[in-house]
């Protein structure tokens, strides 16, 4: 002991400390994310309060009221350093887990290390929550993008095809204190909406255990965000894709299960995570104008569709066999419709009306 002077002694007692330290997280699973982890709070939240004990209790200076002017800092400096390694493991490993109530507990035991470790002046818990706030937000905006991507792949192999009627929910006045937050069944008539609902609840539910105030604005825009990606999509889709008769009907009725039935329950959803939550996605009901065109303009396309089916057939049931060629009566055959005044259009309108 003798070949060691004071301050040597110190440091040494420091390596050896830290080295054991090293030694028990070297033999925690690292695979395992959330139980590495834990093991590595458990180990910092017993041990360092010990060796910060050990060494005072060890290297007592009954001469100097101060320890950092006889050491030169040298406790508070080893100290900083292993609070360092403990965070910078939580940034690098937060963001691989994928299960919120794995990130509230991970939290709940660092805010209790923290706590315990203030007993000897090395509280970090300030230090925390910008790690998990950022953990909180790519943990959800990820669930959000798959919600997306998986809504768009079941759109594009989408068959429409009429399924079984569920019944139809109406619009409502959105209460974020209902206990009830089960899904419409109405969007069981549409596959791709479900499929999205589904991604936004699963987000949801992994968004509650650990949900910081903070992020609330946030993570709203990040409801907003993917729902403006559907509503863009199914904008998208309609442009691109050609839906004849019973196709466009089913296609205009999913993007009316969109605006009137999916899009309040991802903001009654969002509002039981956050108090008046609900608010910050219903007021950017704007950003979805596009949808709600194609609800506005398609009916006047369907209702000229109707009326020409209407003609056609209540010609085939007289009897006729009227045959139109490029607007006009084949085979010499006249019509009623032909004999008017082509500049008399009110009579035309509202023969075909009563026809209808």
């Amino acid at each position: 002991m003798g070949v060691f002077s004071e301050s040597e002694l110190r440091l040494q007692f420091l390596r050896c400390r830290e080295a054991w330290l090293s030694g028990i997280l070297d033999d925690l699973d690292r695979r395992n994310v959330y139980e590495y982890l834990k093991g590595m709070v458990n180990c910092h939240r017993m041990n360092l309060f010990d060796v910060v004990n050990q060494y005072r209790a060890i290297f007592n200076n009954d001469k100097s009221g101060s320890e950092e002017n006889y050491d030169g800092g040298l406790l508070f400096s080893w100290a900083m350093h292993q609070i360092k390694n403990h965070l910078c493991t939580l940034e690098v490993m937060l963001p691989k887990i994928t299960d919120g109530g794995s990130l509230s507990n991970i939290l709940d035991q660092c805010m209790y290390c923290a706590m315990g470790l203030g007993l000897v002046g090395l509280d970090f818990r300030g230090l925390l929550p910008l790690l998990f706030e950022d953990a909180v937000v790519n943990l959800f905006s990820k669930n959000m993008n798959i919600a997306v991507e998986n809504f768009q792949i079941v759109l594009d192999s989408h068959r429409w095809v009429p399924l079984p009627s569920v019944g139809f929910a109406t619009n409502g006045v959105i209460n974020e204190s209902h206990d009830d937050v089960t899904p419409p069944s109405v969007l069981m008539e549409h596959p791709p909406i479900a499929v999205f609902v589904n991604g936004i609840s699963a987000a949801m539910n992994e968004l509650r255990p650990c949900a910081p105030l903070s992020l609330k604005h946030v993570l709203a825009q990040e409801v907003v965000k993917g729902l403006q990606a559907v509503s863009d999509s199914l904008v998208r889709y309609n442009a691109i894709r050609v839906l004849r008769g019973n196709e466009s009907t089913l296609f205009r009725s999913l993007c009316q299960a969109f605006i009137e039935v999916a899009y309040p329950y991802c903001a009654t959803c969002f509002g039981r995570c956050y108090p008046n939550g609900a608010t910050l996605i219903i007021e950017c009901r704007s950003m979805f104008d596009g949808v709600s065109q194609l609800l506005t303009t398609s009916p006047v396309k369907a209702l000229k569709n109707s009326v020409d089916n209407a003609e056609v057939k209540q010609t085939t049931e007289n009897g006729g066999a009227l045959v139109v060629e490029n607007g006009s009566p084949a085979d010499g055959q006249d019509s009623t419709v032909a004999n008017t005044d082509q500049n008399d259009t009110g009579p035309v309108q509202a023969e075909t009306q009563s026809s209808v």
